[in-house]
C-alpha cells in the first residue's frame, strides 16, 4: 500500500497510541500469575496481538474487547507450537517462559524475526534444566544463579525475569557486559513488582524469588513515547502538535524525545498528561547516544535531516538486527529526500539541509514508514511512501492522526 503526503502545517491534538512495551508486559504477567486481570488501553497493535495469540499457544484463556484484553486463566498443556509473526519482544519473552513452565514449544514467526539473534538465552538457560535449540524449547527450568550477555538486547533480560518469576525459590540473573536499553529492563521489574513479586536489582544484576502474591484485577496501559516520538517530531518540523495521554517523567526510555527535540530548537511543553511541539530555530545537535532508545533513532535522523550542519548519532549498531537494517533505512530514507547521511561503522552522520519530497520505500518496517511520513511533512515537494500498511506493527493509527494534525495524507492510491 502506498500513501501520498503533501506538505502542510501541523497544529492540533491527539490521544498518545498504548504503550506496546507495557501492554506485552502486563499481558505476560497477568498470564504467569494465573489470576483474572483486565489490561485497558492494551491497543490493537500487530506486536501485542502476537503475544496474545502466542499466550493462547501456551495454554491462556483471553479474550479482546475493544482496547481492553481480559486474561481470565490458562489450561496445563505440556506442549505448543507458538506462533510469534514479526514480534521479537514475543519471541524473546515467551522462549524462557515456556522453559519456566516446562512447555515442550516449537516457536515459529516470519523469516525476518527468525534471523535475529537468540543465542544468549539460549546459553543462559544451559544447565537449568532447560534448553533452546533453533527455536525449540525443551526440559523445565529451575531456580539458581544465571549468567547473561546482557550487551544484545534487553529483551533477553525481561525474558529471563519473566521465566524466573514463576519458578519455585530464589533466583539470580548475573550480567555480562554493558546493558543495553536499560530502561526497558526497568519498565519489566516494575511490571513484575505492581504483580506482587520480589524482584530487586543487585550490583551485578537481579535477585527474584518466584510468585505472585496478591496481582492487581485490572491495570491501565499508559501512552507510548516510541509512537508518540512521531506526531511530535511533526510539531517540532511543521508548526505544533500536542500528544495527550503522555506520563513524564516516564520509565519509558523514547520519553528522551522531550530533550532531543529541545536540543534540536524545538519548543516543548510538558503538562500534566500532555505534550506540546513546537516549531523552533531549528539547529543541529553534536551527538545524540541512541544507544538506550534505539527505536526512535530514525525519526531523530529525520529531524537532523531538517537541521543545517551535522548531527551525529552514536550507540547505533544495534540497529542492523532490528525488523529491519534500520542503519541503512536511515542513510537510503534520507538519500531519497536529498540528503546526505554516512555510516562509519560506529556513527551515523547527517548532513542537513532542506529534504525535498520523493519516492519513499518503507522496506517492510514499521518506524522506517512512519520516519519517512515526519520527512513528508516537511519537505519541499510532494511524497509517496511504499509499504504504508507496515505501521499496524505498532501505530495503526498513525495516518489517521496525522490527518487529525492538519496532515495532507492519502492513504491507498
Amino acid at each position: 500500500m502506498k500513501v501520498k503526503i503533501t506538505p502542510f502545517k501541523s497544529s492540533g491534538e491527539i490521544v498518545a497510541p498504548p504503550s506496546k512495551s507495557y501492554a506485552h508486559r502486563y499481558i505476560i504477567a497477568a498470564f504467569l500469575s494465573g489470576k483474572p486481570c483486565v489490561i485497558l488501553n492494551a491497543g490493537k497493535s500487530a506486536d501485542v496481538n502476537a503475544t496474545i495469540f502466542a499466550l493462547k499457544s501456551l495454554g491462556g484463556i483471553i479474550e479482546r474487547k475493544d482496547d481492553a484484553v481480559y486474561f481470565k486463566g490458562k489450561n496445563e498443556i505440556d506442549r505448543a507450537t507458538v506462533d510469534c509473526a514479526e514480534s521479537g519482544s514475543t519471541l524473546r519473552f515467551l522462549m524462557p517462559v515456556a522453559a519456566a513452565l516446562g512447555i515442550r514449544s516449537q516457536f515459529t514467526g516470519s523469516e525476518r524475526l527468525l534471523s535475529r539473534p537468540i543465542e544468549d538465552i539460549a546459553r543462559a538457560i544451559e544447565g537449568h534444566g532447560a534448553k533452546i535449540t533453533g527455536h525449540r524449547v525443551e526440559g523445565k527450568l529451575k531456580s539458581g544463579v544465571y549468567r547473561l550477555n546482557a550487551g544484545v538486547s534487553s529483551q533477553f533480560v525481561s525474558g529471563l525475569l519473566f521465566a524466573l518469576s514463576v519458578l519455585c525459590g530464589e533466583s539470580e540473573i548475573v550480567l555480562e557486559g554493558d546493558g543495553v536499553s536499560k530502561g526497558y529492563v526497568d519498565i519489566t521489574v516494575s511490571v513484575l513488582k505492581e504483580f506482587g513479586v520480589k524482584v530487586d536489582k543487585t550490583d551485578a544484576g537481579y535477585r527474584i524469588i518466584g510468585g505472585y502474591d496478591n496481582p492487581p484485577s485490572s491495570v491501565t496501559v499508559e501512552g507510548d513515547w516510541s509512537g508518540s516520538a512521531f506526531p511530535l517530531c511533526v510539531g517540532a518540523l511543521c508548526g505544533s502538535a500536542t500528544v495527550k495521554n503522555l506520563k513524564y517523567p516516564t520509565l519509558q526510555p523514547d520519553g528522551a524525545i522531550v530533550d532531543i527535540l529541545r536540543a534540536f530548537g524545538a519548543e516543548v511543553i510538558v503538562g500534566e498528561n500532555f505534550v506540546t511541539a513546537k516549531r523552533g530555530t531549528l539547529v543541529s545537535v553534536k551527538e545524540i547516544n541512541c544507544e538506550n532508545f534505539p527505536d526512535i533513532a530514525q525519526v531523530i535522523s529525520s529531524v537532523a535531516a531538517f537541521c543545517n550542519g551535522e548531527t551525529t548519532l552514536t550507540g547505533v549498531n544495534r540497529l542492523k538486527i532490528k525488523e529491519s537494517d534500520r542503519i541503512r533505512a536511515i542513510t537510503d530514507t534520507l538519500f531519497s529526500s536529498g540528503i546526505t547521511a554516512k555510516y562509519d561503522g560506529e556513527r551515523i552522520i547527517v548532513f542537513g539541509g532542506k529534504p525535498k519530497g520523493g519516492e519513499f520505500s518503507g522496506g517492510g518496517d514499521h518506524r522506517t514508514v512512519m520516519s519517512a511520513a515526519v520527512i513528508a511533512a516537511a519537505a519541499e515537494g510532494v511524497s509517496n511512501i511504499c509499504g504504508a500498511e507496515h505501521i499496524a506493527k505498532s501505530y495503526p493509527d498513525f495516518f489517521n492522526d496525522l490527518k487529525i494534525l492538519g496532515g495532507k495524507v492519502d492513504v491507498g492510491i
